[in-house]
């Protein structure tokens, strides 16, 4: 089985830098696991228990709203999710749902945190490879901000004021702005 599980990290983004003995070292903390689709992959909410990597199938990631579930994303196989509970201990920001029969290897939190500890090259590249996703994730964010502000070019300026004034308060609560 870990050779199986190694395979797979090998297709992953996130695991690009490793060599085959430190994807061996990631393998043997990383659980496989089978998704029918409309399975959760983890819950807006709950606490974080690791980072997933997908691979094959995919999953969509749901934010709860107050006028219902609003779609974030749409990963496939190679992609990462839930790597912020592998650096915070906060609750999941958003629900990872299954929207099509999907394989995802989980790397568990306490485990991978152990690894840390000891200065494990394999996970110090993980968490490289995490700070690229992250970094990628928000130069989007960035970008949609941008286009958003944009769009108000053509109202009244008072009601540009009022929206661009919101659009810079929502980014500064979200300090998501990186340059």
């Amino acid at each position: 089985m870990p050779q199986d599980l190694a395979s797979a990290l090998k297709g992953s983004s996130l695991c690009r830098l490793l060599s085959p003995a430190e994807i061996e070292s990631i393998a043997s903390i990383a659980e496989r696991l089978e998704l029918a689709a409309g399975n959760e992959v983890f819950h807006e909410g709950d606490p974080g228990d690791g980072v997933y990597l997908i691979v094959s199938g995919e999953i969509e990631i749901v934010k709860r709203t107050g006028g219902g579930d609003r779609s974030l994303a749409r990963l496939g196989a190679g992609s990462v999710l839930g790597e912020m509970s592998l650096l915070t201990s906060e609750a999941r920001s958003a629900t990872g749902r299954a929207i099509a029969p999907s394989v995802v290897l989980r790397l568990p939190s306490p485990r991978f945190r152990t690894m840390l500890d000891i200065g494990s090259p394999a996970a110090l590249k993980i968490v490289a490879g995490i700070a690229e996703v992250l970094a990628r994730r928000l130069a989007v964010t960035n970008a949609r901000v941008v286009e958003l502000s944009e769009r108000l070019d053509g109202v009244a300026p008072e009601v540009a004021r009022s929206k661009d004034e919101k659009l810079v308060e929502l980014h500064r609560s979200l300090q998501v702005w990186s340059f």
